[in-house]
């Protein structure tokens, strides 16, 4: 991204993108997410560690233009803790709801990304990796869809069905952005 207007906007979707994520995990006040959020950071930072350098800086600060990424590995280090699998739905019993929506969704988009880009000629993984504001806005619709479903319940659960619509239809949407959108963004920025 350049210091275009566009180019700021689009560095914008990511800084608040992230802010949200902290400020959910700061409302919920759960040290667990909290836990599985610092130490995604550094499996990432890790991941991303691929420099022959000594010392690097970019491992440090590529999870900050990936906030998505920080939270799926998160996400799934939260479920496997908290997560209870019916034969219907997935429970989240005694957790706050916003922040089991914000897992759940994060683990529907990365499920989708990773299973169904080798039939979408890896368009939803191009871009996961080249289009990162218009990940993260996909990555937010899905959390409000998500939060919207499990509200409707009595208790903190996603329903499989929900999810698995969910998994099914983030891919195919970024797979969609990426070819219309991405050259408009390459070209504006």
């Amino acid at each position: 991204m350049t210091a275009t207007p566009v180019g700021i906007l689009l560095l914008l979707v990511l800084i608040l993108f992230s802010l949200h994520i902290v400020w959910r995990l700061v409302r919920s006040r759960d040290g667990t997410a909290v836990a599985c959020f610092l130490a995604a950071y550094l499996i990432l930072a890790a991941l991303l560690d691929h420099h022959p350098e000594p010392v690097s800086i970019e491992p440090l600060a590529l999870p900050l233009f990936y906030p998505y990424a920080w939270l799926g590995i998160a996400a799934a280090m939260w479920a496997a803790v908290h997560m209870r699998v019916g034969r219907r739905a997935w429970r989240f019993p005694g957790r706050d709801v916003r922040l089991a929506a914000l897992c759940a969704s994060q683990l529907a988009l990365h499920i989708g990304v990773l299973a169904l880009s080798p039939w979408l000629e890896w368009r939803p993984l191009a871009a996961y990796v080249l289009v990162s504001p218009l990940v993260a806005v996909v990555s937010y619709i899905a959390y409000r869809l998500q939060l919207m479903e499990m509200r409707r319940r009595a208790e903190c659960e996603t329903s499989w069905a929900f999810w698995g619509g969910l998994c099914l239809i983030l891919p195919v949407t970024l797979a969609w952005l990426a070819v219309r959108a991405m050259p408009l963004l390459l070209y504006l920025t």
